[in-house]
């Protein structure tokens, strides 16, 4: 939900820069600029990729400067829409690269205010890639340069964000109370709601006074100005601020309120997350309706990127070059980008080699047993039930259930590649068990910073994970699924929480197990479970 009230605030401040630009922008730069920021069809960021790419292209053979940054700055935002973040990274650097070349208008408020506009939206990529002190940098740097309130109080609190995400709330407190200070000074209803909900809401995560007034007052503003989606965001907010305060009645209310509201305004994205948020309050009856957004959202991002990625592939590189040769920036960028492939190169050589190692050990005993069982039990099994078909229909069943079960304790057994990225594996894991009868759904997976956590930890918490699927999907009759990530104070948090029958402790060989190996890297588990209240893991290492 911040993402995307962040990317929000930034068009619309984008907008109030590019004005300064040209007063009377083409139709088809207004045509192919609201593809970018609210693209409808699949296609549609395709179309003004093409569009932009041409542009630019032109605006740098002509010497166009500013157009060539407007330009320049559309194709970072396609990119960072479509998830390369890299891409549009490198855009965002360019178009700083060439704003700075205007050497002759350096007094041109047009200079400034789009310099700003391009590193607000340069520190949002760094904060979602997690280079949380860059971001900090980066939006200190654009608050130098622009005196507007209004636009100062949007990176105040966008670096808010940066400290709530880094979960450093006393700071993310301090600079939305600075952020609210500056809204009120510049007289915009939007921006002031927006101040008080952020300043509101982390004063209710943190227990302090007058935070349900303060989001009550933030959802009347925008109520009064019929700003639905600022609507939508205040909802989100109240339905976990009476999460926190276990008020039941109050979170499923708000729910209702912001379900309806995100139906009536069709954003997919709201629908998914007010969906989300009932479920995560205990309201299983929405699972399927999730569960049929989600896949819906997921189709349409990847038929968008194969769509790019189909262009790209066709794109005709002999001609790309021969065009992009005449700009300023080309020796640089090939500089930039061979040293960071061979940066990347030798990164990947020498982390794979230790990698390799160290798995080598922790593996080994695990993946000895797999074999065994594998080319040893399961064959002979395999073998003595084709002899047996059609002769003994019992004895056959009998030995077709033991062959499953030691191709489960193979599988379970099998080596895990870690060298894939970490969230990704367990979401692979996830989707293994996810089916129509079960939904299985994560909550700030992304938000854990695994880079630091060693393997043979990841390995166990994966494993872990496996144990308790397998448990849930044989004696639970679950359908709902959550784990809750959280890290702080140098302890990662991680939540089980199942809507199945439940029952009371009893701790055979599997929760032994999940003990055993969490209790090897030196964390604690805890079950809790009654009948009719399903099932629940906490687990801190």
């Amino acid at each position: 939900m911040k993402t995307n009230l962040t990317s929000f605030l930034f068009f619309c401040l984008y907008l109030l820069f590019i004005n300064n630009l040209n007063a009377q922008v083409s139709d088809s730069l207004s045509y192919y600029s609201s593809l970018v920021y609210n693209p409808k069809e699949p296609d549609h960021l395709t179309k003004a990729y093409k569009f932009f790419t041409q542009k630019k292209l032109e605006y740098a053979r002509t010497k166009k400067y500013k157009a060539e940054v407007y330009a320049t700055q559309n194709l970072a935002v396609i990119q960072k829409k479509l998830g390369y973040y890299d891409e549009s990274e490198k855009l965002n650097i360019e178009s700083i690269q060439l704003i700075d070349l205007i050497k002759s208008e350096k007094d041109d408020p047009w200079v400034s205010s789009s310099k700003a506009s391009t590193l607000i939206e340069l520190a949002i990529i760094y904060r979602d890639k997690k280079d949380y002190e860059e971001a900090i940098k980066i939006y200190d740097r654009a608050l130098k340069l622009t005196n507007l309130p209004t636009a100062k109080s949007m990176i105040q609190n966008n670096k808010g964000v940066v400290y709530l995400y880094k979960n450093e709330l006393y700071k993310a407190l301090d600079q939305y109370q600075l952020a609210y200070e500056t809204a009120k000074e510049s007289k915009d209803v939007k921006q002031i709601a927006r101040s008080l909900d952020n300043l509101s809401f982390i004063r209710s995560k943190l227990s302090l006074p007058h935070a349900e007034e303060g989001l009550l007052e933030a959802l009347d503003m925008r109520i009064k100005i019929n700003f639905s989606y600022g609507i939508g965001t205040s909802y989100g907010h109240l339905i976990l601020h009476y999460e926190l305060q276990q008020d039941t009645l109050k979170a499923i209310s708000y729910s209702d309120k912001y379900l309806k509201l995100a139906k009536e305004t069709g954003i997919s994205e709201q629908i998914r997350n007010a969906l989300k948020l009932k479920i995560e309050i205990g309201d299983d009856t929405t699972a399927e309706e999730y569960i049929a957004i989600n896949d819906s959202i997921n189709s349409a991002n990847n038929l968008a990127r194969n769509k790019f990625n189909y262009y790209a592939y066709q794109y005709d590189k002999k001609e790309k070059d021969l065009k992009i040769s005449n700009l300023r920036s080309e020796r640089l960028l090939y500089l930039v980008i061979g040293s960071a492939f061979i940066f990347i190169a030798v990164y990947v050589i020498l982390k794979y080699k230790h990698k390799k190692d160290k798995l080598e050990e922790i593996y080994k005993t695990e993946t000895r047993i797999s074999r065994k069982i594998h080319d040893e039990v399961a064959n002979d099994v395999y073998h003595v039930m084709t002899k047996l078909q059609n002769e003994n229909k019992d004895v056959l069943d009998d030995l077709e259930h033991i062959y499953n079960r030691t191709r489960d304790i193979s599988k379970e057994s099998s080596s895990i590649d870690l060298s894939m990225s970490y969230p990704e594996l367990l979401n692979d894991l996830f989707l293994s068990y996810h089916n129509k009868q079960v939904a299985i759904i994560t909550k700030d997976l992304y938000q854990i910073n695994w880079d630091k956590i060693s393997d043979l930890k990841k390995s166990t918490v994966y494993r872990v994970f496996q144990e308790l699927l397998t448990n849930m999907k044989k004696h639970s009759n679950a359908s709902i699924v959550v784990f809750n990530f959280s890290q702080g104070n140098k302890k990662i948090s991680m939540r089980y929480k199942d809507n199945g029958i439940g029952s009371k402790i009893k701790k055979g060989n599997g929760l032994h197990n999940t003990e055993n190996r969490i209790a090897s890297i030196n964390g604690t588990i805890i079950f809790d479970s009654e009948e009719g209240k399903g099932f629940k893991v906490i687990i801190t290492i």
